[in-house]
Parts: C-alpha cells; structure tokens; sequence
C-alpha cells in the first residue's frame, strides 16, 4: 500500500482516475464536480478549501465532459491537507464506497499540488448502426485529406457565432466495420466537439448503435505524479 510522508504542511494533490458510464453519463460538468464534493464530504476527507466569507471545497475536472459522453479514462484533483501519512489507496476506498452507481474509481496517484494537467489527446469510439455505416470510411478519407475543416459554432444565446477550423484537432479516424475511433488533440480553441465529429462523418445522434466512448485521455503532465 503507497503511503506518502512529508513533514511540509503544503497541500499534496490527490489524483483520482474513474469512469463515467449508464445515467450518470447524463450529469452536466458542474454536477460532476457537486457528486465529488458530496461524495468527499460524506467520506470525512481532509479536503482543502477556498478562503472567505463562502469556502468552497477545492476540487477541478480538468478536462470538462459533454453532457451524454461515457467515460472510461477520466480524472479528477483533490487537494488535501497534510495532517499525517496519506494511504492513497484506503483514501480511494474511503471516496468509492460514497460514490454512486455508474461512476467507478479505478485508480488513485498522489502528486505536488502545483502540478497542472494538460490535456493532449483524447480518444473516443462510437458504434454506428449497421444500416447507416455505408460510406463512413469514403467520408473519413475526406477529413483526412482536407487542408481545413471551417465550421460556424456558438456558444450561448447572446454570443455571436464564430467560424473556427476544426482540421487540426483531428489526429485519425479509424473505421472498423461500424465502430469508428477517433483521435483528437486540444488547442487553445478547445477541440473538435462530439456533434462536430458526427457531423463532419455525415452522422448524428440517431444513427449511432450506443453512446459515444471517451475511451482514453493522454494528459502531458501526468509523468510528474508520484506512482
């Protein structure tokens, strides 16, 4: 069992990796973060908190989630106080045993609390039903061999929508049968997004056998955790 010991009383960061899967795919970003909180509560971690007149736990999702997306490669950053040895691995049980169905912790690091987490590349996989598959690796080819892919997004009702080329988001498509994998990288515009992706493969959300899959996450900073 990893116990870390470190006599500082700086914060150390507890890094948790978990999944995301059935109804709970449903939770908005910021609900996310509130099941955390509760769950971290009810477990009488010794989380850290803002200062002022209203302290809020703090605790990030780094990488944030549309509404809908499965999960299988998520994390999440708990700062905690050091107020003796911390067994990574009781903490990640004290924290799973309040953590609803639908949400797994699969692994737990402890690192500097200065640490920040980039994200590099995600994954995501999606099933298409077999009668909507035809031509998707024609389509593939397509984005693959385009020099820019320029779409008009918005972002709220009193924002002007603004074109951005999504063509250098996009690593690979891989097309098998009717799963499709798709690799994306991030910039400062974000990413490609999920009715981005299916848009551009002439698909949409009825055409798809299962939710879409974020299946893995490259982040650039994890090597700085402590393993």
């Amino acid at each position: 069992m990893e116990v870390f010991i470190d006599n500082s009383d700086r914060p150390i960061l507890l890094v948790l990796k978990f999944k995301v899967s059935g109804t709970l795919r449903f939770l908005s970003h910021a609900e996310t973060l509130r099941m955390f909180q509760r769950a971290c509560a009810r477990a009488a971690l010794d989380t850290v908190y803002s200062l002022g007149f209203n302290p809020r736990m703090k605790i990030s999702l780094p990488l944030p989630r549309t509404v809908g997306l499965a999960c299988d490669d998520e994390i999440c950053c708990l700062p905690l106080n050091r107020t003796g040895p911390l067994e990574v691995q009781i903490l990640k049980e004290k924290l799973s045993t309040q953590m609803p169905d639908g949400i797994e912790l699969f692994d737990a690091q402890l690192a500097d609390k200065d640490v920040s987490f980039q994200n590099g590349t995600a994954v995501y996989v999606f099933m298409v039903k077999l009668a909507d598959a035809k031509n998707l690796n024609e389509k593939a080819v397509q984005i693959l061999a385009s020099d820019s892919l320029v779409l008009t997004r918005t972002s709220g009702k009193n924002t002007r929508p603004k074109t951005i080329d999504v063509r250098n988001f996009i690593e690979s498509i891989k097309i098998a049968g009717h799963r499709v994998t798709v690799s994306a990288g991030f910039g400062p515009n974000g990413s490609v997004r999920i009715e981005e992706m299916l848009a551009l493969l002439g698909l949409e959300i009825k055409n798809l056998a299962g939710p879409v899959t974020r299946t893995k996450v490259l982040w650039n900073d994890m090597a700085n955790a402590r393993n």
